[in-house]
């Protein structure tokens, strides 16, 4: 496929990077880091500095544990580690409703995996609260009754009215035959300092018999929870449902399923109007998705889809994408809803290197969207990217938000380039059209992801580099800080290896500060400095 005169602008876009969280559009990639695979789950923004907060997962090689990051990009984008967990007992939600902003706190819930059977009670679900300096405010541990061995899972944290909040998952009841996995939906509340309110509550819709698993959760206009699941085995529907401030069920949706052999987990969204904004299936295709507009009195506003690419495969006209996933839907400022998720791909895609085309396909590619409020679709762009080989190369789209400025963060993992076993986490700033060109209205089938990726570790990013010495060094290292602008000038320093671990964290106030590094292990390490306006500095430093 030969690229048009607006994939080369795009692309030569996409390769001049105004590095600062004010530039017009940015691709970052996190954790850069060859023994760790994991993806971006969930992007927030404070709107009062247009800085993001980011929870990632990654795992090791080859091994089971999972390490959790809470990761702040400030305004100058430059990268923060504000949260590390080593998830030997815990297990993050997999719905990734798990972290929310209030203020200038981030409030997070997981839960346990592994059950001490010595201590059967010492299991449950962990609810804790963080400033962006990463300190740990509150870390609680909700305990639950394991049934059968296993304890019910966390799969987010809501905030609530009345200064509460609710972790909610779904788990077995205690009171149920053990033998019998038969889930019901799970939500505990509690106060924001963790002062358990009630719970923990069960509960299973009459019309479902054999399986009652929430997907997604989020607030309603009066700042209740609201919740959305399919029922395949029982009444084969789709709910939404409200819990109320007692903690009773308030049928708020059903629907019945457009296709209940679909696999996809349910997305929810609450727009201002206070319709709901949900995915059903085509009847006859499950490959294809319909958002759906539903009003305060259980009616369809509107159902609408969006034309899926078509090209020739086997000498054949062929649908190119199928699969179609939905991981977030949100509602924009103007009221437009915002899609994303990722989908299966199988085309003929152009190969620069032996300049033919090759069929080639993957079933971990993306799409965004976004739809009018009355449903007209504005666009929708399928992305793609290729290995060396003309292979596609892993790209799944998690999470999208509209920033206060107009512009779309996407979030989610890569692969590695023309490596099969390794993704990267990454986010990037895009215009309100999806793409990195202001005068793009809309793309013709594929929207190529940009070759160069800009790393989360590179000094050349900072507002200023600071030098150390000696450099290499051993036990301790020297810095020249920044000239100050008071005698009353306080920097907050960090060292951190390249997978993003931070080993030291400190307040420097002296003009010759020193940083003790007896026990660092050798090898490269980044240092940052923040003075008190928050602009940071940066420099590499080598440990003998």
């Amino acid at each position: 496929m030969v690229l048009n005169n607006k994939w080369f602008l795009t692309f030569m876009l996409s390769t001049i990077f105004v590095l600062s969280i004010h530039s017009q559009y940015f691709i970052q990639t996190l954790f850069d880091d060859n023994l760790l695979i994991g993806g971006v789950r969930t992007i927030l923004e404070h709107e009062s500095d247009n800085s993001l907060l980011i929870n990632a997962g990654l795992v090791e090689l080859g091994a089971s544990s999972e390490v959790y990051k809470i990761v702040y990009a400030n305004r100058e984008k430059q990268l923060l580690i504000v949260k590390d967990f080593t998830l030997l007992n815990q297990f993050p939600g997999l719905i990734d409703r798990n972290m929310k902003l209030d203020n200038f706190y981030c409030y997070y819930s997981m839960r346990d995996v592994k059950i001490n059977f010595k201590h059967p009670d010492s299991v449950g679900w962990n609810y804790g609260i963080i400033d962006l300096n990463g300190n740990q405010l509150l870390d609680v541990k909700i305990p639950l009754k394991p049934v059968n061995g296993k304890v019910g899972i966390c799969y987010g944290v809501e905030l609530v009215k009345n200064n509460e909040v609710l972790l909610w998952g779904t788990g077995i009841h205690p009171d149920r035959d053990p033998l019998v996995n038969d889930p019901y939906i799970i939500w505990v509340r509690l106060k924001k300092d963790g002062t358990l309110v009630s719970g923990p509550h069960y509960y299973k819709p009459p019309a479902v018999t054999t399986w009652a698993h929430p997907t997604d959760a989020i607030l309603d206009i009066d700042s209740m929870m609201v919740m959305v699941y399919d029922s395949k085995n029982g009444g084969k529907e789709k709910y939404v449902l409200k819990i109320r401030e007692d903690d009773t069920i308030e049928n708020m949706v059903y629907m019945p399923l457009g296709h209940t052999g679909a696999a996809e987990e349910a997305k929810l969204c609450v727009t201002k109007d206070g319709h709901f904004m949900v995915v059903n299936y085509d009847p006859q295709k499950y490959e294809e998705r319909f958002l759906t507009r539903v009003n305060r009195d259980n009616e369809v506003v509107w159902q609408k889809s969006f034309d899926l690419p078509m090209g020739i495969v086997y000498g054949f006209l062929f649908q190119n994408v199928s699969l179609i996933r939905t991981n977030r839907i949100i509602e924009a400022s103007n009221g437009d809803i915002l899609m994303c998720g990722s989908n299966a791909v199988i085309d003929s895609f152009y190969m620069p290197k032996s300049n033919q085309k090759i069929l080639t396909s993957n079933n971990a590619s993306s799409y965004i969207a976004r739809f009018s409020k009355d449903g007209e679709l504005l666009w929708r762009h399928f992305l793609v990217d290729q290995n060396d080989d003309g292979t596609l190369n892993t790209l799944v789209i998690n999470d999208i938000i509209e920033t206060v400025d107009g512009s779309l963060v996407v979030g989610g993992s890569i692969g590695v380039k023309n490596e099969f076993d390794r993704t990267r986490p990454f986010y990037m700033k895009l215009g309100p059209n999806g793409c990195f060109d202001d005068q793009c209205s809309h793309v013709d089938k594929w929207w190529y992801f940009p070759e160069n990726i800009v790393s989360v570790f590179d000094p050349d990013i900072a507002d200023h580099k600071i030098v150390l010495y000696p450099n290499p060094g051993k036990d301790q290292v020297s810095i020249l800080l920044p000239a100050k602008e008071s005698n009353d000038e306080t920097y907050r320093y960090a060292v951190y290896d390249l997978k993003g671990q931070s080993h030291i964290q400190g307040v420097m106030q002296s003009d010759d500060p020193i940083i003790h590094t007896q026990f660092l292990p050798t090898g490269l390490y980044i240092i940052t400095i923040r003075d008190s306006q928050g602009k940071m500095s940066m420099g590499k430093w080598v440990k003998e």
